[in-house]
């Protein structure tokens, strides 16, 4: 896997959020990205997956160009800082949503995966039963279970406590490194980023400096990023992450 970001731009109207942004990255490897919040890291990881279409730019993967390509044909994962899970199925029924029928569902793949992830004996669980850690353990699950090429972290840490946020980072990087899944994790926590990153990347090295980006992209990126009523299946969760 190779993915490659090039003269990046993005803007929402008059205001620019993104500005010549160039990054690349290589096969297995898994990079964190450090920016405050605001500086535009959501932005992004939106515009690699899909979710949102670049002012300016290319984004190539794995030699082909993708910036025009609808998000469900990048095999492309995402985890939000919110996991979006379905109130209504337990935690078995959100995992095998990362299938499109049930009877195709792997299920020596998904106990395998519940497994690594702690959350074997808890397939019949209710949602709201989990804590914040077990909802992103079943959001990650279900992520696996979609075989991303390429898997994007948008802070799925941040509202977890500090111990906490330290032993899934641990987690996240083993079940990525284990199954060769190149990943892009960005964070404002140094600590969580060399943890989970094989290198670890500034925000303000991948693009133009002009600090006037900063100021509208918290608010632009969050009206961009309203959620579907439904999770789709290879970007795991459309949240509404406004950082």
């Amino acid at each position: 896997m190779s993915l490659i970001v090039q003269d990046l731009d993005v803007s929402f109207g008059a205001n620019t959020v993104i500005s010549n942004l160039n990054f690349e990255m290589k096969s297995g490897d898994i990079v964190a990205i450090i920016g405050p919040s605001g500086c535009g890291k959501t932005t992004l990881l939106r515009a690699i997956s899909g979710l949102l279409k670049p002012t300016k730019g290319t984004i190539v993967l794995n030699g082909k160009n993708i910036e025009k390509q609808p998000c469900e044909q990048r095999e492309v994962g995402m985890l939000f800082q919110r996991p979006v899970l379905f109130p209504f199925k337990d935690v078995l029924g959100n995992v095998l949503f990362a299938y499109k029928r049930k009877k195709d569902a792997d299920m020596d793949q998904v106990n395998a995966i519940l497994g690594e992830l702690g959350l074997t004996g808890k397939e019949n669980q209710a949602i709201e039963t989990l804590s914040g850690g077990e909802a992103q353990r079943v959001v990650l699950a279900r992520a696996l279970l979609t075989h991303p090429r390429l898997m994007l972290l948008d802070e799925p840490l941040s509202a977890l406590d500090v111990d906490l946020r330290r032993k899934i980072a641990h987690e996240i990087r083993s079940v990525l490194k284990a199954r060769g899944i190149p990943a892009i994790h960005v964070t404002h926590d140094p600590e969580e980023a060399a943890i989970i990153g094989d290198q670890v990347l500034h925000w303000k090295d991948l693009q133009s400096s002009d600090d006037s980006l900063n100021e509208h992209s918290q608010s632009n990126t969050q009206i961009m990023g309203e959620p579907s009523s439904a999770p789709p299946n290879s970007i795991t969760e459309q949240d509404t992450n406004d950082d």
